[in-house]
């Protein structure tokens, strides 16, 4: 089965950061696009992406985007804007937001919570499913994805169990503790 499948995760706990502003980046997001062993929540059927089905797929070229489209790049790993990790708990991100029109409206769209959800693109590898009858439905394990072209970020997630988040940059922690701080001795004084 070679066919280019999208699935949608949620974003709910998706880590944002603001960067500092000679970067040419806006900010950072964060989280996983996928949690191994999970099972989706918006599809027709239950699917579950087994621990180790990234193994040996090439991710080197694997783009961000926003919403499936190729002409709203965010980044993409080999210019270095967006990193993947597969661990034990699923394959994470971490996302360079750019300073551009779309890098603002999906950055500003995360931080309020109106974009939840994280998709990805990918075929499954020849015999990489199987079928079983679980509690009485149908669910798809998928064991091995022959590529993975794209992550994007999306209004409505297929597995609830993916994060996204800004992260916060230790300059902002700072100045949000200095604030506080300035806040507690003015209301002491007053």
């Amino acid at each position: 089965m070679n066919e280019t499948e999208i699935r949608a995760t949620d974003l709910s706990n998706m880590e944002v950061r603001s960067a500092d502003e000679n970067s040419g980046f806006i900010g950072e997001i964060a989280g996983y696009a996928i949690v191994w062993d999970t099972p989706s929540t918006n599809l027709p059927f239950k699917e579950v992406i087994e621990f180790g089905a990234l193994k040996d797929v090439d991710l080197s070229e694997t783009l961000a985007l926003y919403n499936h489209d190729f002409g709203n790049v965010l980044g993409r790993v080999d210019s270095g804007t967006l990193k993947l990790t597969i661990d034990e708990h699923g394959l994470h991100f971490v996302l360079q937001i750019p300073n551009t029109t779309l890098g603002h409206d999906v950055y500003e769209q995360i931080k309020i919570g109106n974009l939840k959800g994280l998709s990805f693109r990918f075929t499954v590898a020849d015999n990489g499913e199987s079928w079983k009858n679980v509690n009485g439905e149908a669910t798809r394990f998928i064991s091995k994805i022959a590529t993975m072209r794209e992550i994007s970020i999306v209004s409505v997630p297929a597995y609830d169990d993916t994060s996204v988040e800004v992260t916060r940059s230790f300059k902002e922690f700072t100045n949000v503790q200095n604030y506080k701080q300035k806040v507690l001795i003015a209301l002491e004084t007053y």
